[in-house]
């Protein structure tokens, strides 16, 4: 069952994604990096379990974070390419990469089915605005460009969602979830220290 999983086409193309990467990565930090905190006995208890939790929802705000903003900017890429490529057919013929994921499963005359349907809408709403509709082609079609797209899209992505919008939402989030979970960083005082204080 393993060996299954482990040499599965759909494992292996979603591993080749940005997003699976910086999922996997982030994921790994958010489990890692508290336990080595823990695990770590030079610390005192009390800082331990602050330092811990903390890096904790740290990790946790950036992966939602990039996985957020990789989805969106994913889902997007179609329009990101139709203002970068503006006369490849690609980034015309769909919306949005939902779309043209759909669309590259099929096969050439299914493909060509599908295109005839969108040629035949678009051609409609060109007509009522007064303009000349482009026929979309199999061979006009450049899958590889969107793939592509879709790819630096998700990357520019997680780059935003983790150098930007994670530490942004993290700051004014964390400490609350802390003092809500009743641990902060405060060493409890010894008798002598607390003498002092009142003296």
């Amino acid at each position: 069952m393993i060996g299954n999983i482990l040499t599965s086409p759909a494992l292996y193309e979603f591993s080749k994604t940005a997003q699976a990467q910086v999922g996997v990565a982030t994921g790994l930090k958010a489990i890692g990096r508290p336990g080595f905190i823990i695990l770590d006995n030079k610390i005192d208890p009390q800082t331990k379990k602050y330092s811990a939790m903390k890096e904790f929802l740290y990790q946790a705000t950036c992966l939602a974070m990039a996985l957020f903003v990789v989805a969106n900017f994913k889902k997007h890429s179609i329009s990101i390419g139709k203002h970068i490529f503006k006369n490849e057919q690609v980034f015309k013929a769909f919306k949005n990469y939902g779309d043209f994921a759909n669309y590259i499963k099929l096969s050439d005359t299914e493909k060509a089915e599908k295109l005839a349907q969108i040629n035949k809408t678009a051609k409609a709403a060109a007509e009522k605005a007064g303009k000349i509709h482009e026929e979309f082609k199999i061979e006009n079609i450049n899958e590889d460009l969107a793939k592509g797209m879709k790819e630096v899209s998700s990357i520019a992505g997680s780059m935003l969602g983790l150098s930007i919008a994670a530490p942004l939402i993290s700051r004014p989030f964390i400490r609350p979830v802390l003092k809500a979970l009743g641990i902060n960083n405060e060493k409890p005082q010894n008798k002598e220290e607390k003498l002092d204080v009142k003296a």
